[in-house]
C-alpha cells in the first residue's frame, strides 16, 4: 500500500485555538471597490429624476432658443449666464446639485468660471455675418 501524504494541520492561533475559516479581509474603501454594472444602470436610470439635470437642460434650451431669436452673441451670453449662476450654487453650498457637483468644490467652481470666461472671450471675437 502506498504511503498517503499527511493532511496538513492548521496553525494555532496564540489562545491555542484552531481558527474556523481564512483571516478576514480588511475592508475595501467604496472608491476602491470593484464597479457594479446593475448599480451604474440604476443610478442612470435615477438621474431622469433628479431636478438638477433637467434645469441644466433647461438653461441650455433656454440659450438655443435666445441665439436663434436673436444672434449667437446673446445666446452664448446666456449660456455663460447659466454657467456663472452654477459656478456660485457650487461654491456657495455644501450641497450643491448633482449637475455640478463633479470634483472637489475649488475645481469645478474654477472649471464654471473658466468656461464660461472663454464663452464671453469667444463671442467677442468671433465676427457676427
Amino acid at each position: 500500500m502506498p504511503a498517503q501524504p499527511a493532511e496538513p494541520v492548521p496553525a494555532a492561533t496564540s489562545a491555542g485555538t484552531v481558527p474556523d475559516g481564512p483571516p478576514e479581509a480588511p475592508e475595501v474603501p467604496p472608491e476602491e471597490r470593484p464597479l457594479d454594472p446593475r448599480s451604474i444602470a440604476r443610478a442612470s436610470l435615477a438621474a431622469g429624476r433628479n431636478s438638477s439635470l433637467w434645469w441644466t437642460l433647461s438653461g441650455i434650451g433656454v440659450a438655443v432658443v435666445v441665439t436663434f431669436l436673436t444672434d449667437a452673441v446673446v445666446g452664448t451670453r446666456v449660456l455663460a449666464l447659466l454657467l456663472v449662476g452654477y459656478a456660485v450654487v457650487r461654491g456657495a453650498g455644501k450641497d450643491a446639485p448633482v449637475a455640478v457637483t463633479v470634483r472637489s468644490r475649488p475645481v469645478d467652481v474654477a472649471v464654471l468660471v473658466s468656461g464660461a470666461l472663454a464663452l464671453l472671450v469667444l463671442a467677442q471675437l468671433v465676427p457676427l455675418r
